[in-house]
């Protein structure tokens, strides 16, 4: 069985998210930078980013955004965790922005690791165990269990000043061939941050995929 990463399509909507989440990151850092996990130099930096750089790295082509997909503890007790009130049921909810997203980002996750579960590890660098479990959980209960949890959101690998210095400087640059260094390099970051856990279709999935500097430049890049 062939394993193909994110297609067109696919990328599309991380660059939405991307954007949504930029713009949501920006605010929330302006009005709580003492209890934001990124370093104040990148939050100004990100604060100061232009319009035109915001989409630059808007298209990095994994989620900018965080679920917390590396804690294992937290998603094990979401993953068993049962639930029977309605969805419907008014939740308490602090931040409605940062719920709206989170909702987007697991819908999109939960459909991508139903259809490509290696998809769904190359954008959000989780690991296929917990792709795999995502997708056995109904849409409608991982909201139930996932959206009052306000502490999901955050920026992906905020504590690492490097990384985001990275993004917020190569990754935003002119030079396009800088750019893509610096995607390819931070999405390497990103996929190798998390331990390595047992998954049968692993090593298949990794030699039949197309390396990673043609899945991030594609077309043009913008």
């Amino acid at each position: 069985m062939p394993y193909h990463g994110p297609d067109r399509a696919d990328l599309a909507n991380v660059f939405v998210l991307n954007t949504a989440f930029i713009a949501w990151q920006r605010t929330w850092s302006l009005g709580n930078a003492r209890d934001s996990a990124m370093s104040p130099e990148n939050c100004a930096r990100l604060a100061d980013l232009s319009l035109e750089q915001r989409e630059r790295l808007a298209r990095t082509p994994f989620l900018l955004m965080s679920l917390a997909e590396d804690d294992e503890a937290r998603w094990q007790s979401l993953f068993l965790e049962q639930h029977t009130r309605d969805l419907l049921q008014c939740m308490q909810i602090r931040d409605e922005a940062a719920s709206r997203l989170t909702a987007a980002g697991l819908g999109f996750l939960w459909q991508l690791a139903q259809r490509n579960p290696y998809a769904a590890r190359l954008v959000s660098g989780a690991s296929l165990t917990w792709c795999e479990q995502l997708a056995t959980c109904t849409l409608m209960d991982l909201f139930t269990r996932a959206l009052e949890d306000q502490t999901l959101l955050a920026p992906r690998m905020a504590g690492k000043a490097g990384f985001w210095d990275k993004l917020l400087t190569a990754g935003v640059s002119k030079r396009r061939h800088l750019r893509i260094a610096a995607r390819v390099a931070a999405l390497h970051t990103v996929l190798t941050n998390a331990p390595a856990r047992p998954y049968r279709a692993l090593a298949a999935a990794a030699c039949k995929t197309p390396p990673a500097r043609i899945r991030t430049s594609g077309k043009r890049s913008r």
